[in-house]
């Protein structure tokens, strides 16, 4: 590790369904945890002294930048960054109201687009600025299988197309700076979020509509996320985690 020091793992979203698991996934090392969202309440760091959990707007430049210089330490390496911040919303781009038609309200556009692009932008580039000092590292970012379109979700699958042509891109830019950045795109995933927005005869049909015939397991969307960790020579990918499923 150059320099010395610690090497830090970094974990946006991290009170979600899927962030909790990758949480619990990287605790079980020894290396340290930033674990960050809007709120922590879920977040059990009882035990496990080195993980550091704290409720941030992950979209406020300056708090993010002030959070990381105050908690991790100059001589430390910031080796691993999940970027998995976001929120999943289900709107038309019209909709029946009554006997007229209502457009996508533009208030929720705008917080579907803040939630899932622009708090990983600053996310990624705040921590990619602090990499490129130390050597390095890497930047995994959640994509979505929507991110190619589907029915019902335009500024959600509007927000995940955008993260792939920014992972590309800082994979392109940062690669040279001994940075890589990736992302990984989930299916559906048997994860309390899931169950929430979903009732059972819809994942029924979404499971029946699987290759796989079924959910994802947590554990493999984090085989997923440690193949895109550990693998030096994979840069600017996209790895879909979805069972074959297409929308």
């Amino acid at each position: 590790m150059p320099d010395g020091g610690n090497e830090w793992i970094i974990i946006s979203g991290a009170n979600g369904s899927l962030g909790r698991a990758v949480v619990d996934h990287f605790a079980a090392g020894e290396r340290p945890i930033l674990a960050l969202d809007r709120s922590i309440d879920l977040i059990e760091t009882g035990g496990r002294p080195h993980i550091r959990a704290h409720a941030i707007d992950l979209m406020v430049e300056g708090d993010v930048k002030a959070l990381l210089d105050n908690v991790i330490p100059r001589s430390d390496r910031l080796g691993l960054l999940v970027n998995a911040v976001g929120l999943i919303w289900n709107e038309p781009v019209l909709k029946l109201h009554g006997a007229s038609l209502q457009a996508h309200s533009l208030e929720n556009w705008r917080r579907v687009i803040d939630a899932n692009l622009t708090a990983p932008f600053v996310v990624a580039s705040l921590v990619a600025a602090r990499m490129a000092r130390k050597g390095g590292g890497t930047i995994i970012n959640f994509s979505s299988i929507a991110s190619r379109g589907n029915v019902g979700q335009a500024a959600y699958s509007a927000a995940k197309a955008g993260i792939e042509g920014l992972t590309r891109t800082m994979a392109s830019e940062l690669g040279p700076l001994g940075i890589r950045v990736n992302a990984v795109a989930p299916g559906f995933f048997d994860v309390p979020s899931t169950r929430a927005a979903m009732s059972d005869e819809q994942l029924k049909t979404l499971a029946d509509q699987t290759p796989a015939r079924r959910l994802g397991r947590t554990s493999e969307l984090l085989g997923a996320i440690d193949f895109l960790a550990d693998n030096d020579f994979v840069n600017g990918a996209v790895l879909d985690v979805t069972g074959g499923l297409k929308l």
